[in-house]
């Protein structure tokens, strides 16, 4: 008999269970009549001067080795079928970076101021392959294939 009671028992506290997931599913979520905007998003390009913009630090991060990559988009790229395309031109405290169009694994492989503009991306090392986040020089770029602008 006290398996019988034991097995009802049992077969109770299933239904029970079974009872609440399907009343905490069926419950509906109150829809707001104002759409809650979007978070700021950070300005990732910065026009220090007309036609020099600012290597941007925000989402930047390690590509192994020597090489970093930005987190946000600079069209006019380098591809498999234009791998000479990007006309960009990497600065660093005003000085230009070479050479440009590198492989990806000589920059993380050697660094030393070599970069990548390729796709949407800028690959890139510094001059001497420490961290651009704390070695304190500023990076800045051209797109148009012209130098260093003047203040």
């Amino acid at each position: 008999m006290k398996s019988k009671l034991e097995f009802f028992r049992k077969v109770a506290l299933s239904c029970m269970l079974l009872s609440a997931i399907i009343a905490f599913n069926s419950c509906k979520k109150e829809i707001s009549q104002t759409p809650t905007p979007p978070p700021d998003k950070p300005k990732t390009v910065v026009e220090i001067r007309p036609g020099l913009f600012k290597v941007n630090f925000v989402g930047l991060r390690s590509d192994g080795g020597f090489a970093y990559k930005i987190g946000y988009e600079i069209d006019g790229g380098d591809s498999n079928d234009e791998p000479q395309l990007s006309k960009l031109r990497l600065f660093e405290n005003g000085v230009e970076l070479h050479p440009p169009h590198s492989y990806h694994a000589d920059i993380r492989d050697y660094g030393k101021g070599r970069f990548s503009h390729w796709g949407t991306t800028l690959y890139f090392s510094t001059s001497d392959n420490t961290d651009p986040v704390v070695n304190g020089k500023e990076y800045a770029y051209t797109l148009d294939g012209t130098g260093y602008p003047a203040p």
